[in-house]
C-alpha cells in the first residue's frame, strides 16, 4: 500500500497545477475471475462485484490526457465441482472474495470534446494492495445435506498485485463544463498472487463504470 501511495502522490499533487485538469468520480459493477487450474477445468464462474473511485486527469497533448486514479475493487472468483459418475447428488462449490485498493495511471486518447461528446481509448499500468481475502467452500453430500466452511485467505495471498489495463469510454457534456463519463475497462494481473506457491493464480477483472467529470484549475 505504501509503495502505491509513494508512486501516485507526487502525480496527484502535480496534476492540479496543469491547465484543464478534471476530477472524475466513478462507480460501477464488475466481473472478476482468475487464471488457474479452475479456468482450465471449465468449472469457474465470475465473482460479481463493485468498483468505486476517483481520478485526476490532465492533458499532455490536444487529444491525449493522463488519468491518475485510485479505486476500491472487488476481485476473486466462484467455482463448482461435480462428483464422478456413480456419485449422483454429490458436488461442491466455493468462492474466493478478495478486496483491493488499486491505483492506476491510464493514458486516454480520444476525439476532441468540442462537439459535446468524446470517445476514447484507455491503457496503462495499475498496482493494487490487498485489503482482505475470504474463501468459502460448500460440499453437498446428497441426502445427508451439505457442509460449508469459510476462512480468511489473507496469509495465502500476496499483498501486492500489479498489471496492465485497457478499455474504452465516452464522455458527454451535461451542463457547463460538467460531463458524464462511462468506461469499460479490463485489468489483467501479471503477478501470481498465490503466496503458497502451490498454484499459479493471476487476477482478471472487467469493470463497467459511470460517473461525473468535473473541470477545475486553469
Amino acid at each position: 500500500m505504501r509503495r502505491i501511495v509513494a508512486i501516485l502522490l507526487p502525480l496527484l499533487i502535480a496534476a492540479p497545477l496543469m491547465a484543464q485538469t478534471t476530477l472524475g468520480l466513478r462507480g460501477g459493477v464488475s466481473r472478476a475471475t482468475v487464471s488457474s487450474e479452475l479456468e482450465d477445468d471449465g468449472i469457474q464462474d465470475a465473482r460479481q462485484g463493485v468498483v468505486a473511485g476517483l481520478d485526476i486527469a490532465f492533458p499532455v497533448a490536444s487529444t491525449v490526457e493522463l488519468r491518475i486514479g485510485g479505486a476500491y475493487s472487488q476481485k476473486g472468483t466462484t467455482y463448482s465441482a461435480v462428483a464422478s459418475e456413480g456419485l449422483d447428488g454429490i458436488g461442491g462449490s466455493g468462492s474466493i472474495e478478495a478486496d483491493w485498493v488499486q491505483g492506476s495511471a491510464l493514458v486516454r486518447i480520444g476525439t476532441p470534446r468540442d462537439g459535446g461528446m468524446s470517445i476514447g481509448l484507455l491503457a496503462g499500468p495499475w498496482a493494487a494492495s490487498l485489503l482482505s481475502c475470504d474463501a468459502s467452500f460448500s460440499v453437498n453430500v446428497g441426502g445427508l445435506g451439505s457442509v460449508t466452511e469459510s476462512a480468511s485467505c489473507d496469509d495465502a495471498t500476496k499483498s501486492i498485485d500489479y498489471g496492465i489495463a485497457a478499455g474504452a469510454g465516452l464522455e458527454m457534456a451535461v451542463s457547463g463544463g460538467l460531463r458524464l463519463g462511462v468506461d469499460l475497462i479490463y485489468s489483467l494481473g501479471l503477478v501470481n498472487i498465490d503466496d503458497t506457491s502451490m498454484e499459479d493464480i493471476k487476477t482478471r477483472h472487467l469493470a463497467l463504470q459511470a460517473g461525473i467529470v468535473i473541470p477545475f484549475g486553469g
